[in-house]
């Protein structure tokens, strides 16, 4: 198994050495709401969204893609998640976009995130991400 030290280092830095993620990360995915928000097609896509409710979406999200890059095999809540992203119209650009504003939030809250942490936090997310395109995929191409 490969190990992600640079990454299991933030990750602890930013969370704890817990293994769930409670409230108190919730300023962290604040920021990263900041982050995602900023294009104009994705605001849009929140704009009725009661976004504390959606923070702690989010925050159990994370949690289980975080759990993709631990056990490698995705839960049926992550595949629950991939249901309710290809309902939304989720692309497999927004998946990209969203990692791009997990990475810019790491690098403004971890203040050790370096260029090679922010690399191990793609390699560590990219897993979880994958599934969720490739899930969409099927669904979309199945007629789901």
């Amino acid at each position: 198994m490969l190990t992600n030290p640079l990454f299991d280092a933030s990750y602890a830095r930013l969370f704890g050495s817990d293994v769930t993620i409670d409230e108190s990360s919730d300023g962290f995915f604040e920021t990263f709401y900041r982050h995602f928000l900023q294009a104009p097609d994705i605001h849009e896509l929140f704009r009725e969204t009661d976004m504390k409710r959606q923070v702690v979406m989010l925050r159990k999200s994370f949690f289980q893609l975080a759990a993709f890059y631990v056990t490698s095999s995705p839960s049926a809540e992550l595949e629950r998640i991939g249901f309710i992203h290809h309902r939304l119209g989720v692309t497999s650009d927004h998946f990209d976009r969203w990692l791009d504003a997990l990475v810019a939030t790491v690098t403004e809250e971890d203040p050790l995130c370096d260029e090679a942490t922010e690399l191990a936090w793609r390699w560590a997310m990219t897993p979880g991400i994958t599934y969720l395109k490739l899930f969409n995929y099927y669904q979309k191409h199945s007629g789901s």
